[in-house]
């Protein structure tokens, strides 16, 4: 009994590692991350000095990072909480979105070289969201996309 009882642990240990290989397998594609804002009100701006700020930040910055294959910003749009921001960037894999982050840091220098205007730049854009954010990184999968 004990034989048949080891035998058929072997056997189901064999199916289970089996049945997750495809799980723990690498990207088959590229590498996304999706960081999540709150978007708050500030006294005195408007969605449009929002959207303009971001729009500097993005030509002087985000469109001249090398590493970033993609970016998409997408607010909330229909319901009465409509404070949901979301900036899609998507990336070769993870090592090219680890030098994405490097190269974010060496353009922003670039941009703003005195440090006191860069600060005042980023106070100012960030002032329109809550001082949190989340981030989840997720694989595309090629075989299953429109592009």
């Amino acid at each position: 009994m004990k034989k048949v009882n080891l035998t058929l642990t072997l056997i189901l240990l064999v199916m289970l590692i089996a049945s997750t290989e495809g799980f723990t397998q690498a990207n088959i594609g590229n590498v996304v991350n999706v960081t999540t804002l709150r978007m708050k009100y500030v006294e005195g701006g408007s969605a449009v000095k929002r959207d303009s700020i971001i729009a500097i930040y993005n030509e002087k910055v985000t469109k001249k990072n090398e590493y970033v294959l993609s970016h998409r910003e997408y607010r909330h749009f229909y319901t009465p909480d409509n404070k949901d921001y979301f900036i899609a960037e998507e990336y070769k894999d993870m090592a090219s979105m680890e030098k994405a982050a490097t190269r974010y840091e060496e353009l922003e220098k670039l941009a703003w070289p005195d440090e006191a205007q860069r600060k005042a730049f980023m106070d100012g854009m960030n002032a329109y969201f809550e001082n949190w954010h989340g981030d989840a990184i997720y694989s595309t999968n090629p075989k299953l996309s429109k592009n």
